[in-house]
Parts: structure tokens; sequence; C-alpha cells
């Protein structure tokens, strides 16, 4: 089993008058030493919203930039410093995970995936939705790297069509197999149980 680097990401604030502000809130490095992921502070969203600048270097150069709801709450480089995933905000479309291949030879990062909401949800409702049932809602999570493959846990609602009221919990394990800057291939897939867990109703549903 790979050696696995988990960085839980603080939201504290830290000072305007602060230097590294300039160069943004180191959350974490790569095990080889050469990649950072820093967070910097962004102009707020059209309706207000606070965001956040997340940016990753390569030995203290920018190479790739994207704007978030929070920053970031998870993330886990692979053992070989080749990948990195990050889990975000659900936010209003549920998806969570990025994912990203790093190339230090060619300076280049490249994006492998980003948060889709719709599109998870219709590729969730391919492999388990039927003419019975819908689902809700969905999201995916990285949980662990594992001899080159990143595990990631699905969790959602289905609710049946004819019981529009009823509410089913569920939740499935996703082994995603990466190469290089192709995209990521789901090879394997479990469905986890949560014996606490049970199908719920709405209030004054039949």
């Amino acid at each position: 089993m790979g050696a696995l680097t988990v960085f839980c990401l603080l939201t504290s604030s830290f000072s305007h008058s602060s230097p590294a502000l300039a160069n943004g809130q180191l959350l974490s490095v790569s095990p080889d030493g050469l990649f950072e992921l820093r967070r910097l502070p962004a102009e707020p969203g059209e309706r207000g919203e606070a965001r956040k600048e997340l940016e990753i270097t390569l030995q203290g150069r920018v190479i790739y930039r994207w704007t978030s709801a929070i920053g970031a709450t998870s993330l886990f480089w692979s053992p070989d410093s080749r990948f990195l995933a990050i889990n975000e905000a659900p936010g209003d479309r549920g998806d969570q995970l990025r994912l990203f291949a790093l190339d230090p030879v060619k300076s280049r990062i490249t994006s492998l995936r980003e948060p889709n909401g719709i599109k998870l949800r219709s590729e969730v409702e391919s492999r388990h939705g039927s003419f019975l049932s819908r689902v809700d809602r969905v999201s995916l999570r990285a949980m662990d790297w594992r001899e080159g493959r990143l595990w990631c846990k699905v969790s959602g609602i289905f609710t049946p069509k004819r019981q529009s009221g009823v509410h089913v919990p569920f939740h499935h394990l996703w082994v995603l197999q990466v190469n290089g800057a192709a995209d990521p291939v789901l090879t394997e897939e479990w469905t986890l149980s949560d014996p606490k867990e049970q199908a719920y109703r709405d209030s004054g549903s039949q």
C-alpha cells in the first residue's frame, strides 16, 4: 500500500501585514518538495460570497491557478508526487473532486478532473439508476492513494419515482486508475453500507 499524505487545511485568516501574503498562504508541499499548493484571497462572487484563489507552484513559479469557494477541505499527494487530488466544498452542484497530473520535467500541470455535479450524477445514474428511481444528490471525495490508484467515496440520495417522498442514502467506493495526463478510469467499485443509516420520508408523505 502506498504511503498516504493527508493535509487538513485550516481556514484561519492571516494578517494583512504578513510578508507571506504576497505569495499566498502555504497549504502543503509535495513529498518530493518540488510542488507547493498556496491559497490567496480572491474577489467576492457575483452574490458577494467569499472566494479563494488556489495556485500550484513548481520550485516557486506559479504553474496553475483557479478560483474556489473556500479553497479546499483536504488534499492528497500521490506518493510519487506526480498527482494531486483536492476535495473542495461541495457547493450547489455537489461534486467536490479536482485531480491534477504534475510533470516537473516539462513544468506542466494537467487538470484531469474538475468538479461537475451534473456529469457525476449522470454517471451514477447510468451505473445504478433505473426507470424506477432517480438520483437526487451525489458527491465524490478522494480518500486515499493506494498502489498508484485513487480511492474515492461516492455518497448520495436516490428516490423511487413512485414514492417521491421517500429518500434512500447510498454509498459506493470507487477506485480510479490514473496514468500520466490521460483521463482517470474507473476500474473497481464496491457498495458500502451503514447499518445506522436508513431511508426516510418527507414529513406528511404517505
